[in-house]
């Protein structure tokens, strides 16, 4: 638990600290007053910075988008070459981090994608993640790696059963370990 701030930093240690509850708990157990009790601070001090519990909840889930970007930046970078079968190395790899993602960060997945933060977070395609789903599209489209025809509003298509695919693996309803099938699935569907 984070037991201290440097001064000024107040703002960000709650997001921490709220985040680490968030990871371990959930959303639901998170509120202003036992963050800034664990803060040892006034619960006056925490609404300083963040109106209510939502809005301190919303900057966690900026956190989580950008853990999600950055695994997915991982992804990218690990498959640098300028081939075809990086090209799908980068899109399947994508697939698999977004699934990772909701595996491993399960209550910071729900938070992120919840209603408490999509009403207020970016369109998605302005998120990093959605733009690196659609590049990795469009790298296999310029390639001539796509079905025929298929690219208008694959992006979409993609994202929405991932997500999807995402949300069933969270609630149990999938197991795990069919993540990797459904990626590879969803790669055959849509390449040559």
């Amino acid at each position: 638990m984070i037991r201290s701030y440097h001064h000024g930093a107040l703002a960000e240690a709650m997001v921490d600290q709220a985040l680490a509850s968030v990871r371990a708990q959930g959303a639901d157990h998170v509120s202003l007053r036992s963050i800034a009790q664990a803060l040892d601070v006034s619960p006056s001090a925490a609404y300083n910075h963040f109106a209510d519990k939502d809005d301190l909840l919303r900057s966690v889930g900026s956190c989580g988008l950008a853990a999600l970007d950055e695994r997915m930046a991982r992804v990218l970078a690990a498959h640098p070459a300028d081939t075809a079968d990086a090209a799908r190395s980068r899109f399947t790899g994508l697939g698999r981090a977004y699934l990772g993602f909701a595996i491993d960060e399960t209550h910071l997945f729900q938070l992120t994608f919840g209603p408490i933060c999509m009403a207020k977070q970016l369109p998605p395609g302005e998120s990093g993640p959605y733009i690196k789903l659609t590049a990795s599209l469009d790298d296999l489209d310029r390639r001539g790696l796509l079905k025929p025809g298929i690219r208008p509003g694959l992006d979409l298509t993609v994202w929405a059963a991932t997500h999807g695919m995402a949300t069933l693996l969270v609630e149990g309803a999938v197991p795990p370990e069919s993540a990797d099938g459904f990626i590879e699935s969803i790669a055959n569907l849509i390449t040559k």
